[in-house]
């Protein structure tokens, strides 16, 4: 299996550049651990030999991880992100890394460190972002599986974009740990997949407490590929289509086929209603949280803040009139001004 992905890396990734990192020395290795077990008829762990994709701000140990940033491009970390240490441990092979926008800022995948990911379906377009490089490298079949990370649509836009399956699963049920805002419940980690039941094999082995991850819960049942897998028909179901939640328009074209494929689970047995929900009043107070959580990001890194992309340095900045107002309540209240306001000052 190992070696198929990495023909069609070696033909497709040059078009695409959706893999940045090729981890294939120690994957091949793994690899034979992986045979050798399945051989000597040790226990096998549901990810057993399957070979996965990282997104590059995801911490690889031993593997580069750059987040898209020209200031991390040669850094190496030493310690896995518990989801890794997670795919891992269900006998995932850590094939390589994916590209994203610096430090997942933005929804189309590009940066200064490897440049300009392609859908593959028409490489003059967008597979979105900030997951696109992982949705690119399962769409081709460069990799089984592909983790992701999303905050506001981060892998549910590039399983869209591409054509597969991705899941922004409940903030606790898949570990942050590393995290500097340990506490938020903006960004979590998810699975990318070609097929609801291969994702839901990656989540099972995704989710889960974490005595490192505060914010971690056990998930409300046993197996979500069990769920997904022994579905016959979707009766009892019931489903609400919204044409566009957010007041920013969508194509016809689009509309039309998504509302036909909606439409089409009533003959599976779901009801189906088109509702009005609109939440576009939520556009600017999404925003500000968003680059709020960018600043707690880079807390460390604020001073050299010009030196990092302008999709990052716009998300710090849309969270000025946020902070402001954090800013003086905090210094009627106590008197001080933290750090961090002064430093959001400079905005």
């Amino acid at each position: 299996m190992l070696d198929a992905h990495l023909d069609v890396i070696a033909r497709v990734n040059p078009k695409l550049n959706a893999i940045v990192t090729l981890a294939d020395a120690s994957a091949r290795a793994a690899a034979k651990n992986a045979e050798a077990a399945a051989m000597r008829g040790d226990r096998l762990g549901a990810l057993h030999g399957l070979p996965v994709v990282i997104k590059d701000i995801t911490p690889t140990a031993g593997i580069r991880t750059t987040y898209g940033s020209p200031r991390f491009k040669d850094h190496v970390p030493t310690e896995d992100a518990e989801v890794v240490r997670r795919l891992k441990a269900a006998g995932a092979i850590i094939l390589g890394k994916t590209n994203t926008p610096e430090f997942a800022a933005g929804a189309n995948t590009f940066n200064d460190v490897f440049g300009v990911t392609r859908n593959p379906w028409n490489s003059a377009l967008s597979p979105s972002g900030s997951s696109g490089g992982s949705a690119v490298a399962v769409a081709t079949g460069m990799a089984s599986l592909a983790q992701g990370t999303d905050f506001g649509c981060s892998i549910r836009m590039p399983a869209s974009f591409n054509g597969i399956v991705g899941i922004r699963p409940t903030p606790g049920l898949t570990p942050n740990y590393p995290m500097p805002l340990a506490w938020d419940p903006g960004q979590v980690h998810g699975p990318l997949a070609r097929t609801a039941e291969d994702a839901a094999l990656m989540l099972d082995a995704m989710i889960g407490f974490s005595r490192r991850s505060p914010i971690s819960v056990a998930p409300p049942w046993s197996s979500a590929f069990t769920i997904v897998d022994t579905v016959q028909d979707l009766k009892g179901l019931r489903i609400a289509y919204v044409s566009d939640i957010s007041g920013i328009g969508v194509d016809n074209e689009i509309d039309v086929i998504c509302r036909a494929a909606t439409m089409s689970l009533r003959d599976v047995g779901a009801t189906v209603e088109e509702i009005h929900f609109d939440i576009s009043d939520g556009k600017a107070p999404y925003q500000a949280w968003r680059g709020l959580w960018m600043v707690g990001q880079q807390y460390e890194n604020l001073d050299q803040l010009e030196e990092f992309g302008m999709n990052l340095k716009d998300n710090e900045g849309r969270s000025e009139d946020f902070a402001a107002g954090f800013c003086r309540a905090r210094a009627e209240a106590h008197g001080v001004v933290p750090r961090l306001c002064q430093v959001l000052r400079k905005f």
